[in-house]
């Protein structure tokens, strides 16, 4: 078994168990396509793939490479829409307001009666 079919199976068998989307949101590429990063639906790494290339790089050229990559992919990512999430958290609100007032009145109205 090489080292790389090593890592192949610890990763699927990490993203398995993985409570993340399972799939890819977002890849960003540097150095020409010799590096890929791949995020899954939460923004967090999902792979990196290298091309056998990089090693014909320099430290600062794959450091430019996998920061260049990384950029892209986080720049990739979908934005949450942060109005309809506010919409989302005051309906939830409101509802609960709803029921924590209806069960005030509740109690008022049966202490009333005593």
């Amino acid at each position: 078994m090489d080292v790389t079919q090593g890592y192949d199976e610890h990763a699927r068998s990490t993203r398995e168990a993985d409570t993340s989307p399972d799939y890819i949101a977002s890849v960003g590429e540097g150095a020409d396509g010799l590096v890929r990063i791949e995020l899954d639906g939460t923004g967090r790494l999902w792979d990196v793939v290298l091309d056998p290339q990089v090693t014909e790089l320099t430290v600062e050229q794959m450091r430019t490479a996998l920061f260049d990559a990384i950029t892209a992919a986080q720049g990739g990512l979908p934005v949450p829409d942060f109005e309809a999430s506010v919409a989302d958290v005051n309906t939830a609100a409101e509802r609960r307001f709803a029921e924590i007032s209806a069960a005030l009145h509740d109690l008022s109205r049966r202490a009333g009666r005593r």
